[in-house]
């Protein structure tokens, strides 16, 4: 499709006599459009980055095939949206994750529609505006996903729909033209995406919201192919307006995911035996980094190897407050009072240590051992009654359990 013939309706075409520069004027006035010029040259780009795309796709493939990597791996190494990652400084991830996709369908899809915007767009912004909309779009994409998208996420979609953003500019310079050309398909097109990511869970749209705002805005910044209009000054409130954009995303980023920095900190640290820098580390988390998954796991192996090192130089006590420490974290994980009734016990405090083995069987009941030790420590605090108790219940457990027999005996008491 050659743009170069659009016209708008009031453009008077033919042949007529020019008398004076006030005839012109009052007779025939200047179209408010002049006709629209477009790049004349072969949709090279667009088919450049089909091609990049593609054969990424086929390296990043062969490659997990060699190495045995599941797509996840091989998604993580080529450089997908890790948001972690991003806050860390990897922030080239947010340029290489529009190059990537997850599985054959997922190129097709995004390739496809590449062909189908990408042809349009570059004829109508030419070969360089046509990169910077793309790359630009694609990278707002990522920065919205990175800041509202707590999943890894990869692919082209962000800078297609910065395409179709460019064609709603488009659709604001010429409406006429863009309603005879497209009619309501695009906008259709649109909608329809942004409803389904919406409902569908897998699909990132932010990236898509953010390609959509960028394209329009990168389209505002650089105008369409050859645009004379000298609109200097809003051109460059855009571009400070999309330079701030990024710098209080990536701003944002590293305040909203700091929680992941200390954790990767606090990991290297731990496995170069810092244990104490860890430990500093892992005391900056807020409350809602303690919830996930991996930041407990880790910050136990921390704490648990914090507490055995100051158990083996003989420094109970600070033992004692690593394992506060710990429970003040996690305040409904019984293992950790089993930890600290063990310290208390070396520490002679038989009391606590009764309270913590207490706590313990509350939520593990058929474990003879902490049975045993709540007995002992309650006949070593003086409550005479609660060690009978106590060891009755590790002897249910196995009546054969020769330990608790024998303290019990010596209590004074057969069963």
């Amino acid at each position: 499709m050659d743009y170069r013939d659009w016209r708008e309706p009031d453009i008077i075409e033919g042949d007529y006599v020019v008398l004076e520069d006030r005839d012109v004027e009052e007779e025939y006035p200047q179209p408010k459009h002049q006709p629209i010029q477009t790049d004349p040259k072969p949709a090279i780009v667009t088919h450049v980055i089909l091609g990049l795309n593609i054969a990424i796709w086929i390296v990043m493939s062969l490659t997990g095939l060699v190495k045995g990597w599941n797509q996840n791996i091989q998604l993580q190494f080529f450089g997908a949206k890790i948001n972690g990652l991003i806050a860390m400084g990897q922030y080239w991830r947010m340029l290489t994750a529009m190059f990537l996709h997850v599985g054959l369908l997922h190129l097709f899809f995004n390739s496809y529609a590449l062909y189908i915007y990408g042809p349009v767009v570059e004829k109508l912004f030419g070969k360089v505006k046509f990169i910077i909309i793309y790359l630009i779009s694609g990278l707002m994409g990522n920065l919205l996903s990175y800041l509202f998208s707590p999943n890894p996420a990869a692919g082209a979609s962000g800078a297609i729909f910065g395409l179709m953003g460019s064609l709603l500019y488009f659709r604001k310079e010429r409406k006429r033209v863009f309603q005879k050309v497209f009619g309501p398909g695009l906008l259709i097109v649109i909608g329809i995406n942004l409803v389904y990511g919406f409902t569908q869970q897998g699909i990132d749209n932010w990236g898509h919201i953010g390609g959509l705002i960028g394209g329009f805005a990168i389209g505002c910044a650089l105008g369409l192919y050859k645009d004379s209009r000298k609109q200097y000054k809003r051109k460059i409130l855009i571009w400070v307006a999309i330079i701030l954009v990024f710098a209080a995303g990536l701003s944002y980023g590293r305040v909203k995911y700091r929680g992941i920095i200390y954790l990767n900190q606090a990991h290297i640290e731990a496995q170069s035996g810092r244990i104490s820098e860890a430990m500093e580390y892992i005391s900056k988390l807020s409350n809602r980094d303690l919830k996930d998954p991996w930041a407990k796991e880790l910050i136990e192996t921390v704490f648990i190897e914090d507490i055995n090192n100051k158990l083996g130089s003989g420094k109970p006590r600070e033992a004692l407050v690593s394992a506060s420490t710990l429970i003040d974290y996690y305040p409904k994980e019984a293992n950790y009072y089993y930890f600290r009734g063990q310290i208390y016990e070396v520490l002679e405090d038989f009391k606590n240590a009764l309270e913590d083995y207490l706590y313990v069987t509350g939520v593990v009941i058929d474990n003879k051992e902490i049975w045993l030790r709540a007995g002992r420590s309650a006949y070593n605090s003086g409550k005479i009654s609660d060690a009978k108790r106590c060891l009755k219940e590790a002897l249910k457990l196995d009546p054969g359990y020769s330990e608790a027999r024998e303290l019990l005996e010596s209590i004074g008491d057969t069963i």
